[in-house]
């Protein structure tokens, strides 16, 4: 059974641009950042982080923001291909929740 959101997620879930960034994060994000990694030959999430739910990717919103919005750190060498308007997209919905 799923948790409820807290006041928190629910902030970031509700903001403007939130589907845009969660489709973002689905498709170049969790596929490490998942229970059950299904990267090649990675055991765990790094650092632990999940990005597989709704509330998953609102409770890791600065995480996120500064990662991949910001720094460009994550994916490491960009791996998964984030686009620069991607990212800037990652920007925007975090701005909009804060």
């Amino acid at each position: 059974m799923a948790r409820a959101l807290t006041a928190y997620e629910t902030r970031f879930v509700s903001a403007a641009g939130f589907e845009e960034a969660h489709d973002i994060v689905i498709g170049r994000c969790s596929m490490c950042h998942a229970r059950e990694p299904v990267w090649n030959n990675m055991q765990w999430a790094p650092k632990g982080v999940f990005l597989e739910t709704e509330g998953d990717i609102a409770k890791h919103a600065r995480q996120n923001y500064l990662q991949s919005g910001v720094s460009h750190a994550m994916p490491p060498a960009n791996i998964t291909n984030i686009s620069d308007a991607d990212r800037a997209k990652i920007v925007s919905w975090y701005r909009a929740g804060s």
